[in-house]
């Protein structure tokens, strides 16, 4: 990173959680921002209370074009300040073309301690996939959709999202 884009961020940083004009500041990372911004605002979204500065905030991160910015996704997913917006993160990992092969198990667990949204969010970052898959992960991940199907009550909203995850990491597996 250059000496410019550092300052650029520094000022982009200070903006983003000074600014009396939130949304302002985060059309400016939009347009000037680079890597580094990434956990800021998500930091941002975790810790707001506006809903539009929520709303900004997921639909710049749906439309992010940052190669390698899934193992920071995976950081934060895992956190509890961020549990109420699994759904979200999961649907801008897919929107933004990540493909977090080596954490397989951590979708697993979002999709069967989850919501019905957020299982079905998996499932279609999963559809969208490509391997090489780590194979502890997957392991992992298999078993724990598997003890899901195999423990789910009657009449479970999820329980045939689950199978379609079942079975995608079964093909997975199978690769």
């Amino acid at each position: 990173m250059t000496q410019e884009q550092k300052e650029i961020n520094n000022k982009l940083k200070a903006e983003l959680f000074s600014s009396d004009d939130v949304v302002q500041a985060l059309e400016s990372i939009g347009e000037d921002g680079d890597r580094e911004m990434v956990a800021p605002v998500l930091e941002l979204l975790a810790h707001t209370s506006s809903e539009l500065v929520k709303d900004v905030v997921l639909g710049q991160l749906s439309e992010l074009k940052i190669g390698d910015m899934e193992g920071l996704f995976i950081e934060k997913i895992q956190l509890e300040e961020f549990q109420p917006y699994h759904q979200q993160l999961v649907s801008c990992m897919w929107s933004s073309g990540m493909n977090p092969t080596e954490d397989l198990h951590v979708f697993s667990k979002l999709a069967v301690d989850g919501d019905y949204m957020t299982a079905l969010e998996v499932l279609t970052l999963l559809e969208n996939m490509e391997g090489p898959f780590d194979n502890e992960s997957l392991m992992d991940a298999f078993q724990d959709v598997s003890e899901f199907v195999e423990e789910a009550e009657e009449g479970d909203a999820k329980i045939d999202l689950i199978k379609s995850i079942y079975d995608i990491l079964y093909a997975f597996k199978e690769a």
